[in-house]
C-alpha cells in the first residue's frame, strides 16, 4: 500500500500534517542547533567571561545552556501525560496543539528585545525556556495525530516524510540566516542581524502553522465528556493515568521501548542540542561556519530519512532503528576526535612578533570575540606587568617585554591564545595558552583526539573546520532515520482511542531524557571535560540500543488491537 492509493482528502490531511514538521522545525535548527546557542554563548560571555560560579558550580556557557534546555523540557515532560489523558476524552488536541505554538512563537520573537534590558543574557535564556516549552509540548500534541492520519503499514512512510518536510523547511530557513549573517559579518549590524534571524524563526513557526491548524482535522473521541470543570480534569487524569499503571502489564512491549527510548533518545538529543554551543566554545568554531555544518545536517537529514525508511521495508523498523543507532555510537565517538590543528605559520596565530632594527615589531594581535575578552585579557597584562597598556599591532617591543608575553600567553591559565616570534634571540620561539582551541589537556579521553589528529587530521591536512563538516554529514544521514523509526514504531504499538495518552508517555520518556541527558553533560563536564562528559551521554545511546533488541513489536501490535477491541465493545 502507498500514500498515493489512499483519498485525495487523506493526501491532504497527511501534507498538512506534515507542513507542521515545517513549521516547527526552524525552531530546532536555526533555534537549537545554530544561532540561539552560540549567540547565548556570546552573550553569557559578554556578561561573565568564559565561566561563573553559582553555590559553588563552576557554569560555562555550553552547560549554562544544558541547564536551560534540562528544566524547561522537565516541565513538558511532567504536564504531557496529565494533557494527554484530557486530550483523548475531550477533543482539544488541536487547542493544544495552537497553545503550544503560541506559546513557543511568542518567546522566540520576544528574544529580539533582550539587548535593550541591563540582563541580556538572562533575557535570552528566560525567552528560550519559555519557547523550548511551547516546542516540546507541541511535539507531544503532534505526534499524537499521527495514528489517527495513516494506517500501520504507512507510518514509517508517512512519519518518514514528515521529518523530511521538517528538514528542508527548517534548512530553508537557515540557509536565508546564512546568508544575511554571511552579509553583515563583522559589521556594526551583525547583532541586529542575529537578533532579527532569530525572531524570524518564531513567525515561520507560528505562519506555517496555520496551514496545519486549518486542515487537519480534530480526532474523533467516542463518548466525548463536555462541560468539565478544571478540578474534574485533574481528577479524571490522575485516575486514567493510576489505571494505566496498574494495567500495564498488558503493554510489556511498550514499556521495555519506552525505557529503551528513553536512554538511547536521552544521549542523541543531548548531543544535538549542545553540538552548537560546543563547536563555539570548545572548538572555537566561528558562527557562520555551524551555521553552514547544520544547513548541511539539514539536507543530508531529509535524504537520510527517506533512505531509512526504504530499509525499514527490507529488515523491518526495529532493525533498520538499531542499525541507526549502531551508527550514531560510531559518530559520536568520531566527534571527540574532532581538534583543531595547532598553529604552524605565522599568520595562523594570534601573536605574531617580527624582530627588526633592534625591537620586536607585532604584526598580530588576537581578534577577540566581543569587547569584554579585550578588557580582561589586556587588564592581565597589566596587573601581571606584562606591559603598561593594551598591545596593538605595530607595537615595539623590547626583548624583556617580548619574552615576559611569550612566557604569559604559555603558562596564564586563562590564555586561549597562541604567540610566535622570527629574529632576533627569541627566532622561532612558539607557545600556545592552556585555553586555545587547539591546546589538548590530560583528560581521560584526550589520548583519542591527540591519536586522530597526529595520525589523521595532521597527514590530510584537515582543519577543525573541516572535519567539523565530515561529522555534519554522518550525522544528517543517521539522525532523520533515527527519529522518524522511532516515532512510527511506536506508533505502531499504540491503541489508536488512547493517542494522546500514550504519546504523552512517549513524550515523557523524550523529554525526560532531554532532563537526564545535559544534566549528566552539566556535572561530568563540571567535574572533568567536555569530551568525557560526551562519551558519559554516548553510554546511554549503547545501552539504549541494546536493550532494544528485547523489544517485541509484534506482541506490542497485539497488546494494542486488543485494547482497542475491548474499548469498543464497551462502548
Amino acid at each position: 500500500m502507498k500514500i498515493s492509493d489512499l483519498s485525495k482528502r487523506k493526501q491532504k490531511i497527511i501534507r498538512a500534517w506534515c507542513m507542521y514538521d515545517w513549521a516547527n522545525s526552524a525552531f530546532a535548527t536555526s533555534g537549537v542547533a545554530a544561532i540561539f546557542p552560540i549567540y547565548f554563548v556570546a552573550v553569557f560571555q559578554e556578561a561573565f567571561g568564559d565561566e561563573a560560579t553559582f553555590l559553588g558550580m563552576t557554569f560555562t556557557p555550553t552547560s549554562t545552556w544544558s541547564f536551560g534546555i534540562a528544566i524547561s523540557t522537565a516541565i513538558v515532560a511532567f504536564a504531557s501525560p496529565v494533557l494527554g489523558v484530557v486530550a483523548d476524552r475531550i477533543p482539544i488536541k488541536k487547542t493544544l496543539l495552537l497553545i503550544y505554538t503560541l506559546l513557543g512563537s511568542f518567546f522566540t520573537i520576544l528574544v529580539f528585545f533582550g539587548v535593550y534590558t541591563d540582563f541580556n543574557w538572562a533575557w535570552v535564556m528566560g525567552s528560550f525556556f519559555m519557547g523550548n516549552i511551547g516546542f516540546a509540548g507541541a511535539i507531544v500534541i503532534y505526534n499524537a495525530f499521527l495514528p489517527n492520519i495513516a494506517p500501520n503499514e504507512l507510518q514509517d512512510d508517512v512519519s518518514g516524510i514528515g521529518f523530511a518536510y521538517g528538514y528542508i523547511g527548517g534548512g530553508l530557513l537557515l540557509l536565508i540566516h546564512a546568508i544575511l549573517i554571511f552579509l553583515f559579518q563583522d559589521t556594526s549590524s551583525e547583532d541586529l542581524i542575529t537578533r532579527l534571524s532569530i525572531a524570524s524563526i518564531g513567525l515561520w513557526w507560528f505562519g506555517w502553522s496555520i496551514w496545519t491548524l486549518r486542515v487537519i482535522p480534530e480526532p474523533k473521541i467516542e463518548k466525548p465528556m463536555i462541560n468539565l470543570k478544571i478540578s474534574q480534569v485533574f481528577n479524571l487524569s490522575i485516575q486514567e493515568l493510576s489505571k494505566t499503571a496498574k494495567n500495564i502489564k498488558k503493554f510489556k512491549s511498550m514499556t521495555m521501548y519506552l525505557g529503551s527510548y528513553l536512554l538511547f533518545n536521552d544521549g542523541i538529543q543531548t548531543i544535538l542540542a549542545i553540538a552548537g554551543a560546543y563547536a563555539a566554545d570548545t572548538l572555537g568554531l566561528p558562527l557562520m561556519f555551524a551555521v553552514i555544518t547544520i544547513l548541511l545536517v539539514q539536507f543530508t537529514a531529509a535524504a537520510g530519512s527517506l533512505l531509512f525508511n526504504k530499509l525499514s521495508r527490507m529488515i523491518n523498523t526495529k532493525n533498520a532503528l538499531f542499525l541507526s543507532l549502531l551508527i550514531w555510537t560510531v559518530i559520536v565517538i568520531f566527534a571527540i576526535s574532532i581538534t583543531p590543528l595547532k598553529p604552524e605559520k605565522a599568520s595562523e596565530f594570534d601573536y605574531s612578533i617580527t624582530y627588526f632594527s633592534g625591537v620586536y615589531n607585532v604584526e598580530s594581535v588576537p581578534e577577540f570575540d566581543s569587547d569584554k575578552k579585550s578588557n580582561d585579557w589586556n587588564e592581565l597584562l597589566l596587573i601581571n606587568q606584562i606591559y603598561s597598556a593594551s598591545i596593538e599591532k605595530n607595537e615595539k617591543l623590547t626583548y624583556e617585554q617580548a619574552n615576559n608575553l611569550v612566557e604569559f600567553v604559555s603558562e596564564n591559565k586563562a590564555s586561549e591564545y597562541s604567540i610566535i616570534v622570527s629574529g632576533g634571540q627569541l627566532n622561532n620561539i612558539q607557545s600556545i595558552g592552556p585555553k586555545h582551541p587547539s591546546s589538548l589537556g590530560e583528560g581521560s579521553v584526550d589520548w583519542w583526539p591527540k591519536f586522530m589528529r597526529q595520525n589523521i587530521w595532521y597527514p590530510l591536512g584537515l582543519s577543525v573546520e573541516y572535519q567539523w563538516l565530515l561529522l555534519g554529514t554522518a550525522v544528517g544521514l543517521v539522525m532523520g532515520g533515527s527519529q522518524a523509526l522511532a516515532r512510527s514504531l511506536f506508533s505502531k504499538i499504540t491503541p489508536k482511542h488512547r493517542t494522546a495518552e500514550f504519546f504523552s508517555f512517549f513524550g515523557f520518556a523524550g523529554k525526560a531524557s532531554s532532563v537526564i541527558g545535559p544534566m549528566i553533560f552539566v556535572a561530568v563536564s563540571a567535574a572533568m571535560d567536555a569530551r568525557v562528559a560526551i562519551m558519559a551521554v554516548c553510554l546511554l545511546i549503547v545501552v539504549g540500543m541494546l536493550s532494544l533488541r528485547f523489544v517485541n513489536v509484534e506482541e506490542g501490535m497485539r497488546a494494542a488491537k486488543n485494547d482497542e477491541d475491548l474499548f469498543f465493545k464497551s462502548l
